[in-house]
């Protein structure tokens, strides 16, 4: 296929050039060319003749020759009109009329020759015709002074004169020749249609190249010196820098026609010799003298005239050349043909083989239409003519042939498809008898939409419904459903027979048989043209049952939005629906009541999750039993749920409901299980305005009443939300301080060797200097970040500026460690932690890892013990230190303590506190330490504040002291100095 389409382009292509060559010896083959050429002067319109030197045409009309008893005017009477025109002050005459030898008497001849050679001013014609007569006549010697001293080029001017040769020259009357101003020939060849569309501005006869009477005249009104002109033929004809003409191939020009005879301002040769003409209408005007009478005189057709007279030819001539309007075919214009001859055949074949076969004949005419556009630009602005004949008919060619193999191909292709669709209807068979989907065939080809439809047995069964039922008719699919959903059907079936999707494919959802039944329809159309904008001959498709999908998805979405084990709502949907209560404008009443379990995870531990889940269970029937009526009841935690309130029962009252539903045993273990439940309740008239607002209120009044104790009941305060507020003020304070990078700043409390007082290192302690609250200590923000998370994104801060710290003091020769402390929410956040611990070791740089401590609270590291341990076994491969701070004081972590790869033990304040107090307190730091000294740790005191402590710690064997009795949190630039004070001691 590809084949025939290069073929067809290559025929056209051809015919194209065979057109374009063929002009020159087939002339009809020129007449498209003609036409168009035509058809431009048309669409353009008429021009106004130049004003810079204009034209005035002196005719010999009707009137002239009545005035002269029908007779055309006598040499006496054209010297009277030249000397007329001489004294009217005009700037040359040129005389369009006959002045062959014998054409007058001596007398009017010795009178025009007078005339002339007075003025000075006159340009008569001769004539250079092609008949191939013998002979030449008049005088040959003034004539030969008009001819242009220099020309070149020899090859052109063969190929011009393959188009017009001179073989003769009928000069005029040899006084008047000598007497005029300028002579310039008067030949020209018509096209086949006898329509001059060509000047032929110079002419080669017997080695002397000659020029035409527009070009002579053009050239004598523009005062050029005509020993200044040259001509290089098949490019330009110039006159000094006075005129320069450029030529075709051929070396001609294209006569740019103006409109309908009268386009020039003219006078009447009878009223010039009457005086009706005044010297003001003469004043610098070229006046052009000739024949215009029907009767007499050469008349020629033009685009805009069917008889144009041959002076106005030349006067249109020459006020082309004058005002630079000629047409011309410019140098690349054969270059631009033969392009535009091998490429348009090319892009409609690529078209017709690629695209629709509308729309590619849509962009084919629209190419055309460029052409013809972009060639009528050139014409109209810069005077270029093209030959479009031999592009527009490959074009055409390319077009008609791409067309009819597309035709053809297409043919072909429907005889495939009813040949497949045979053999397919086969497998058809074999599938409906194998298939447990229902299948339908809808016949479109003979009546459209009231096509018979196949429905097989499946089908039948799936939609509830006999043959008889169904018979034939598309409308057998909406029988079982609503209106809505048979709209809905029918809709999206046009849709797709009108090529808006690429498959039919709609959900049927109808009652059957008291069930719900989901079925999916699927169907294809077969079209019988390429793409989607075909007109549909047939469609197939399957109807498959998919009930159950739909039912489990249900299901899913179900569980999406409730608990599992007990049924109810979940948060999701709890909070979904008071958010609704909250649209508009809610009653005071509106909120929450929250339940809580006491000793839930403890009930778990002891009795398994079985019974766990039994007791949610029941817990939740009875609340569904007994408030489930009036208030939605949900679980939204492990051992949480909750009501909601939209008015009605007061939330006292629900409390001590529930209350009451808690004091029946729960009979799922024996003995029987006596629970209490912590209960709180937020409501719209409390200040909260939002459903997470009034959730995160009821959640903190419920955990105000379990801190009060088991079976604890408390009503949100509004107070309360002073602290919330002061916690959300702390949050986003947080925020900007992390993003200003300046408010935070870490400062350095030295640790030391008791034995010795030397300095050991520090303890990075975080402080916040706020622009407005000025100092804010940590006990104050970290809960709050620890709450938020916003601890990770400070942490990791942290560590980050201590490892900058002990870069900036590498230089001053510390060696010493520097601690920083880890908060349990980073611990539990292993994966950030350790991503941090990376980042804090490219920041160390050539700072060994050892000399940064991360310092865990024993409480922290007992959460999770297992993980905690993994995790700190990790940082300690990575080469950090690890320290186990307030040592002692959490849960017991002794059966872990050899798992933890603390390298540190620091004994807690409260013990160092009480070291003078008795000897509990001592002892117990004994232990820590002689633990400490058996595992290989260090052992550090916090909190030493006097002497007597210090003294004590290292009878106990406590290595290592740090508090105010050695120096309080340094700033920076004081710890900076107390290490350049080294060795320091205190």
């Amino acid at each position: 296929m590809r084949l025939g389409y290069g073929l067809v382009a290559l025929a056209a292509a051809l015919l194209g050039l065979a057109m374009a060559l063929g002009r020159a010896d087939m002339p009809a083959l020129e007449r498209p060319d003609h036409w168009l050429q035509d058809w431009q002067t048309a669409v353009r319109g008429p021009l106004a003749p130049g004003r810079e030197l204009p034209l005035l045409l002196v005719r010999v009309d009707d009137a002239a020759l009545e005035a002269s008893g029908g007779r055309a005017p006598d040499l006496a009477e054209i010297a009277r009109a030249v000397r007329i025109l001489q004294a009217g002050g005009v700037r040359a005459v040129a005389l369009d009329l006959p002045l062959l030898p014998g054409g007058g008497t001596p007398e009017g001849s010795a009178a025009l020759a007078a005339a002339m050679k007075a003025c000075a001013c006159a340009i008569i014609p001769f004539a250079l015709p092609d008949d191939g007569k013998a002979g030449t006549g008049g005088a040959i010697a003034p004539l030969q002074a008009q001819a242009l001293p220099r020309y070149n080029d020899e090859a052109a001017l063969a190929r011009s004169e393959a188009f017009y040769r001179p073989r003769r020259l009928v000069a005029p009357e040899a006084g008047l020749a000598q007497s005029a101003a300028g002579l310039g020939h008067i030949s020209a060849k018509p096209g086949s249609d006898g329509r001059l569309r060509r000047e032929l501005p110079v002419l080669r006869l017997d080695g002397k190249v000659y020029p035409s009477l527009p070009l002579r005249l053009a050239a004598f009104a523009r005062g050029a010196d005509w020993s200044a002109a040259q001509v290089r033929f098949g490019a330009e004809v110039s006159v000094g820098d006075a005129l320069r003409l450029p030529l075709d191939e051929l070396s001609r020009i294209g006569v740019n026609y103006y409109g309908r005879s009268g386009s020039f301002d003219s006078v009447g040769f009878a009223d010039l010799l009457a005086g009706h003409v005044g010297p003001a209408r003469l004043k610098g005007r070229i006046a052009v003298v000739g024949v215009s009478a029907l009767a007499v005189g050469d008349h020629l057709p033009s685009p805009f005239d069917a008889r144009l007279p041959g002076m106005e030819r030349i006067a249109t001539v020459t006020d082309n050349l004058l005002t630079g309007r000629s047409l011309v075919r410019p140098a690349w214009g054969g270059a631009a043909e033969l392009a535009a001859v091998l490429l348009l055949p090319l892009a409609a074949v690529l078209l017709l083989a690629s695209r629709p076969l509308g729309t590619a004949l849509l962009l084919i005419g629209l190419g055309a239409l460029l052409l013809l556009g972009g060639a009528q630009w050139a014409f109209e602005r810069h005077y270029l003519v093209f030959s479009l004949g031999p592009p527009l008919l490959a074009l055409l060619m390319a077009t008609v042939g791409a067309s009819a193999l597309r035709a053809g191909v297409e043919q072909n292709q429907r005889r495939d498809a009813a040949r497949r669709l045979a053999a397919s209807e086969q497998r058809y068979a074999l599938a409906a008898q194998g298939a447990n989907d229902g299948l339908w065939d809808w016949d479109l080809a003979a009546n459209g939409v009231q096509g018979e439809v196949y429905y097989s047995p499946r089908w039948l069964t799936l939609m509830g419904l006999t043959a008889a039922e169904a018979g034939h008719a598309i409308q057998a699919w909406t029988l079982p459903l609503e209106p809505a959903a048979s709209a809905a059907f029918e809709a999206d079936l046009q849709a797709h027979l009108d090529g808006q999707s690429l498959q039919f494919h709609h959900v049927l959802h109808f009652n059957q048989g008291g069930q719900e039944r989901w079925l999916l329809a699927r169907g294809l159309a077969v079209r019988d043209g390429e793409g989607a904008g075909g007109r549909p001959v047939r469609m197939a498709g399957s109807l498959t049952d998919i009930s159950e999908s739909q039912r489990l998805q249900r299901q899913i979405s179900f569980d999406a939005l409730h608990d599992r084990l007990t049924g109810l709502a979940n948060r999701v949907l709890f909070r979904e629906q008071l958010t609704q209560l909250l649209t508009g404008l809610p009653a005071p009443e509106t909120g929450l009541l929250l339940l809580g379990l006491d000793g839930f995870r403890a009930l778990n531990e002891s009795h398994g999750p079985v019974a766990g889940d039994a007791v949610l269970a029941e817990l939740a029937a009875r609340l569904r039993m007994a408030f489930g009526a009036r208030h939605l009841v949900a679980r939204i935690g492990p051992d949480q749920f909750a009501l909601l309130l939209a008015g009605g029962d007061g939330a006292a009252v629900l409390a001590r409901g529930v209350q009451a539903l808690l004091q029946q045993p729960f009979n799922v273990v024996t003995p029987a299980l006596q629970l209490t439940a912590g209960i709180a309740w937020a409501q719209r008239r409390h200040g909260p305005a939002t459903a997470d607002e009034l959730m995160a209120a009821a959640e903190g009044a419920l955990a105000r009443a379990k801190a009060g104790g088991v079976g604890q009941v408390h009503e949100f305060d509004a107070a309360e939300q002073l602290v919330e507020q002061s916690r959300r003020w702390l949050r986003e304070a947080i925020d900007v301080a992390l993003a200003s990078g300046d408010q935070f700043q870490l400062h350095y409390q030295p640790f030391v060797r008791l034995q010795d007082r030397a300095l050991l290192g520090f303890e990075a302690l975080i402080r916040w200097h706020h622009p407005s609250k000025g100092l804010i200590m940590p006990g104050d923000f970290i809960p709050v970040a620890e709450a938020s998370g916003q601890i990770r994104a400070i942490g990791r801060w942290a560590l980050l500026e201590t490892a900058g710290q002990l870069r900036r003091w590498q230089p001053l020769g510390f060696a010493g460690e520097v601690a920083v402390n880890l908060s349990g929410v980073q611990l539990e956040r292993d994966i950030e932690l350790l991503a941090d611990a990376r980042a804090t070791l490219a920041a160390l740089g050539d700072v060994p890892a050892r000399r940064l401590k991360l310092e865990v609270t024993e409480s922290t590291a007992m959460a999770n013990p297992q993980r905690s341990a993994e995790v700190l076994q990790e940082l300690a491969r990575m080469g950090f230190k690890l320290s186990m701070d307030d040592f002692g004081t959490g849960y017991s972590s002794l059966a872990y303590l050899h798992r933890f790869p603390f390298d540190t033990l620091k004994v807690d304040r409260s013990f160092v506190i009480r070291l003078g107090q008795g000897q509990e307190a001592r002892e117990i730091v004994r232990t820590i330490a002689g633990l400490a000294l058996a595992l290989g740790k260090q052992t550090l005191a916090e909190g030493v504040e006097d002497e007597k402590q210090a003294a004590l710690l290292t009878q106990l064997g406590v290595q290592v002291g740090q508090g105010w009795l050695f120096a309080k949190a340094l700033p920076e630039g004081d710890a900076t100095e107390v290490i350049r004070s080294a060795p320091w001691r205190r």
